[in-house]
């Protein structure tokens, strides 16, 4: 069943035929933040010499892999392009629409990059915002596909940050990081030094 917010698609749709020169900057936009998400985290976390980041991230993707799918099998949803016959800017599979596994797992990488590094992380806000714009506007989603995507991967995100953080688990994360190359031992004191005097 579509929703007032599912309208936007069909007037996405309306505006992208009428202005053709817009689509390659969406579709490049979003290309561009669906490979800046992953590097720009990966960078923060080798920058930052913590292994609860990147454990808690790549925890949550799957996680949120599984509960996507889960909640594919509950409700099925054609494609934009499918249900209001046109073609999308981007070429898709006309399977399931619901939700936006792509929007979901940008989500987990925004809530756990705000989570570990606070105004840095808003950079992957931003990147989930662009990534779900260019799903809906493509044609291969609807909004409430995104907003159900952004809202499952945020809640799989944080629980994942909150379980990295449990005493039990946040030992054996220290533990680990002690083990680590000395390099990498030396960055992440002078990152919590940093920390401490600012």
């Amino acid at each position: 069943m579509q929703t007032f917010l599912d309208g936007s698609s069909a007037a996405l749709h309306a505006f992208a035929v009428a202005h053709p020169w817009v689509a390659p900057l969406v579709v490049w936009g979003t290309a561009g933040f669906i490979i800046v998400c992953p590097v720009g985290f990966f960078g923060l976390w080798i920058w930052d010499g913590r292994l609860r980041p990147g454990v808690a991230a790549l925890v949550g993707l799957g996680v949120t892999q599984w509960v996507c799918r889960e909640a594919g099998q509950l409700m099925y949803r054609p494609r934009p392009f499918v249900a209001l016959h046109f073609v999308p800017l981007y070429p898709h599979a006309p399977n399931n629409s619901f939700p936006s596994s792509l929007t979901a797992f940008a989500a987990v990488a925004a809530v756990v990059g705000v989570l570990a590094w606070g105004r840095l992380g808003l950079v992957f806000v931003v990147g989930m915002v662009v990534v779900g714009f260019g799903c809906v506007y493509v044609g291969v989603h609807y909004t409430t596909d995104v907003i159900a995507g952004a809202a499952l991967g945020a809640v799989c995100g944080a629980i994942t940050w909150l379980i990295a953080g449990l005493p039990p688990v946040a030992r054996a994360l220290s533990a680990l990081e002690r083990r680590l190359p000395p390099g990498r031992r030396y960055q992440r004191a002078g990152r919590v030094a940093a920390t401490a005097a600012s």
